[in-house]
């Protein structure tokens, strides 16, 4: 089974080149003021001159305003718009509907109970949804993992991916538990906040297609 990657938070063009020359599955553009990987519209522009065809761009936001989706839709054409806040159900709805781009959702991983509600919320409305960490002082990329197991019981018939903490040394094992058929990294490939490391990306990359 090919695991599909989705790198998030690139910010120069020289790591765009690099997971470009990877063909991984999607890249993930932040735009989120409070993110350390926070890009402007313009620099996205730039930078994605430097990706190959074959890879999804997922523009990431929070709570973002119609306007702002709107800019994002026409200067960049994303195939996926990431909803990483407190959009709910019938927002999630609208922007798709409004843009007529896919959904991406990220919802957090508090307790099996509480999982199970929030995708059974959102599935029929998103194309996606990210499994991440409970969420801290940033919506996403805090490099925190959570209990697995939370995600072992049930067959989920959404098409997910794993996020929250995930790096080089624990995929495998992530993916093993948790039987993701993909996943979603950001911190795990920095050397410092936003900083990402070309040599951690191959790495990365590497060890996901060997599992």
């Amino acid at each position: 089974m090919k695991i599909k990657i989705k790198i998030c938070g690139i910010s120069d063009q020289y790591n765009m080149s690099v997971i470009s020359n990877l063909k991984v599955d999607y890249v993930g553009l932040v735009f989120f003021e409070k993110s350390p990987r926070n890009v402007s519209i313009e620099k996205a522009k730039f930078i994605l001159k430097y990706l190959s065809n074959s890879i999804k761009i997922v523009a990431l936001t929070v709570n973002a305003t119609d306007q702002f989706l709107r800019e994002i839709v026409a200067n960049l054409s994303p195939d996926y718009l990431q909803l990483h806040g407190e959009e709910t159900p019938f927002r999630c709805f609208e922007i798709k509907k409004k843009f007529k781009t896919k959904i991406i959702k990220a919802i957090s991983a508090k307790s099996a109970k509480n999982l199970n509600y929030e995708i059974n919320k959102y599935k029929f409305i998103t194309d996606k949804i990210i499994i991440d960490s409970p969420k801290e002082y940033l919506p996403g990329g805090n490099g925190k993992t959570f209990n697995w197991k939370l995600l072992k019981k049930e067959k989920r018939n959404v098409d997910w991916l794993l996020a929250g903490g995930i790096n080089l040394s624990n995929v495998s094992k992530a993916i093993k538990i948790t039987k993701s058929k993909g996943v979603d990294i950001s911190s795990g490939v920095e050397i410092s906040k936003g900083v990402k490391s070309p040599r951690l990306i191959k790495s990365f990359v590497r060890k996901c297609r060997n599992i």
